[in-house]
């Protein structure tokens, strides 16, 4: 049995980090000129529920789950920077990212002065929305709260509508359960050619339902939005699971000018699917540059048949277009890059933000925990002095000093101190008496339910929603007023 001494942060990150599925990011942001620490930068894991802000020392760490992310740093007044992570890299403990501060030239500024339209939003609002938020079912559910950092620019001469927004575009998605700060790089739509574009990079936060019955009706939405998603095709093509999760690929050749599609045998052959046992990553390339997606779980939506009448109504059709001999890289988690190096047409690209997922979101069922941990020594303090008959619902409780042991891998922190390898001087957790409690970790609120096993009130057993259910037994519990030790 392992010996680890920690905090009430065993309640979850052991868990993840004896199951191998987690990782942590850490590293330090600094301005590119003085080289001082920006503090309270903010630091997530683009189209992700993750994300954390840097202390004072500019410093930050970010637990996620194996896979690929790219990696978003934002300050006011700074450009933001973007670095591509992966679970297989050696150097996610020492990521260092410097920012460099916004230069506004005056040409710039008049130039955009000329052609913004002052009546923006009720001119181009819903246009907007149709094109950036979708036109699904939905996307009926989403709102945006604050529509005043939007600024509409229409450039005659070219026939193009260009939207930039002086701040993230906060979203919520009360069809999917999710509030999305999206920070918008920009969006455009050429008149001439029909085609809009749109980057940025989103942070998700789920939304804390009423009751049940919308905790249940955001789980089937989000169930319904996966299935056939880019998202559950790329982790279907990393897993080998294509057939069996409901897709089939086929390929598209143009002929006398006309497109045929041809079905393939062994789709995997097809793509020169290649794991790399090292990296956990998957690399393909196909043998032809279009690649029919046909999803056959769910038929297509009413909505999308009305405004595209030629489709047809038995399966979710989406084109995808490659690069010539570019390899396309696919992560665990079904993040996959360059994600500029394809082009989709057909279903998917009529999906827009109103039915995206995180990469963090689960398809699968959560473990239950069932390795053993030793927590020794007080290493909590309480916030208040409030007493009660039992302190553990009458405290909150802040972390005083964690050592997690990992192999030969040692993380440690402790309140104040000057050598810590973690940062865990905002978590906090918080019992009620009604048996359910808050986890703020990362800048994030996560709910658990819990109940003491046996009336000596030695065990309890908890429900931890990380991002998915974790069933947590704490045994030899000890509690005093300033104090909470447990085995696991």
């Amino acid at each position: 049995m392992k010996k680890i001494t920690f905090s009430l942060l065993a309640f979850i990150v052991p868990a993840l980090s004896f199951s191998q599925s987690y990782f942590i990011a850490k590293g330090k942001i600094l301005d590119a000129v003085t080289k001082q620490p920006l503090q309270a930068a903010s630091v997530f894991a683009e189209n992700t529920t993750l994300g954390t802000a840097t202390d004072a020392d500019g410093s930050f760490s970010l637990y996620l789950p194996n896979g690929g992310y790219n990696l978003v740093i934002t300050f006011t007044g700074y450009q933001t920077e973007t670095k591509r992570i992966t679970s297989g890299d050696d150097g996610n403990n020492s990521i260092f990212i410097e920012l460099r501060q916004k230069e506004k030239e005056l040409e710039d500024v008049v130039v955009k002065a000329s052609f913004e339209v002052k009546d923006g939003w009720e001119k181009y609002g819903d246009f907007f929305l149709e094109n950036f938020i979708g036109k699904t079912t939905n996307s009926r559910l989403c709102s945006i709260r604050n529509r005043e950092v939007l600024h509409f620019f229409y450039y005659k001469r070219k026939n193009r509508l260009k939207i930039l927004a002086d701040a993230p575009v906060e979203i919520v998605n009360d069809a999917l359960g999710y509030s999305v700060k999206y920070t918008l790089d920009s969006f455009t739509h050429e008149y001439n050619t029909q085609v809009s574009l749109y980057t940025g990079y989103p942070l998700f936060k789920e939304l804390e339902p009423a009751n049940e019955e919308q905790r249940n009706t955001w789980k089937s939405n989000r169930a319904t939005a996966y299935n056939g998603s880019i998202l559950h095709f790329m982790r279907s093509m990393y897993r080998k699971k294509l057939k069996e999760e409901g897709f089939e690929i086929q390929f598209l050749v143009k002929e006398n000018e006309k497109e045929r599609a041809i079905p393939l045998k062994n789709f995997y052959s097809a793509v020169n699917y290649k794991m790399d046992d090292t990296a956990k990553t998957v690399a393909i390339v196909p043998n032809q540059k279009e690649v029919a997606v046909l999803y056959k779980g769910e038929e297509p939506s009413k909505l999308f048949l009305e405004a595209n009448t030629e489709a047809s109504a038995k399966f979710q059709l989406s084109v995808v277009s490659f690069l010539p001999n570019e390899s396309l890289e696919i992560e665990q988690n079904g993040y996959y890059y360059e994600q500029s190096d394809i082009t989709i047409t057909g279903y998917w690209a009529w999906e827009k933000v109103a039915d995206m997922l995180p990469y963090n979101f689960s398809d699968a069922p959560g473990p239950a925990v069932t390795k053993e941990e030793v927590v020794t020594s007080p290493a909590v303090v309480p916030q208040q002095e409030t007493r009660s008959a039992d302190p553990l619902t009458s405290l909150a409780w802040k972390t005083e000093e964690s050592r997690i042991m990992e192999g030969n891998n040692v993380s440690y922190y402790k309140r104040g101190g000057q050598e810590n390898t973690i940062n865990l001087d905002n978590d906090l957790y918080k019992f009620n008496t009604d048996n359910t409690g808050t986890w703020t970790f990362n800048g994030q609120d996560y709910k658990f339910t819990w109940n003491y096993s046996n009336a000596e009130k030695t065990k309890i057993r908890m429900i931890m929603q990380y991002p998915t259910p974790l069933i947590i037994n704490l045994e030899n519990i000890v509690i005093s007023a300033t104090a909470f030790s447990y085995t696991r």
